[in-house]
């Protein structure tokens, strides 16, 4: 079962990102219905370097943490994660200034 964090800032309509992101990677995967579980890690700042604090826009981090699935069906996940990410972020009218996926295995 691929459980995906989600790190970034508190937003009203997190519920629908985390449903959006679970929703995308199960599809990529041919999971069912509670097959993939999505944790939202609130991000209080953030900041860029020889910058400081950034107010506009997102950088969403999102790691899928689950097993060896090759490489083809992890990209296919991390993909559709993205395009999660970003529809929502159009919806929601958040502005993004990126986005990042990667898929962790257990060691």
């Amino acid at each position: 079962m691929p459980v995906v964090t989600v790190g970034a800032p508190a937003h009203p309509r997190i519920p629908e990102l985390l449903t959006a992101v679970a929703d995308a990677i199960a599809d990529a995967l041919s999971l069912g219905a509670g097959d993939v579980l999505a944790v939202h890690v609130p991000a209080g700042a953030i900041a860029a370097s020889g910058d400081g604090i950034l107010d506009d826009g997102w950088w969403p981090v999102m790691t899928i943490h689950g097993g060896d699935r090759g490489a083809s069906p992890s990209a296919a996940a991390r993909e559709a994660a993205d395009r999660a990410v970003r529809g929502w972020a159009e919806a929601a009218g958040r502005p993004l200034q990126g986005v990042w996926v990667t898929w962790s295995r257990p060691e």
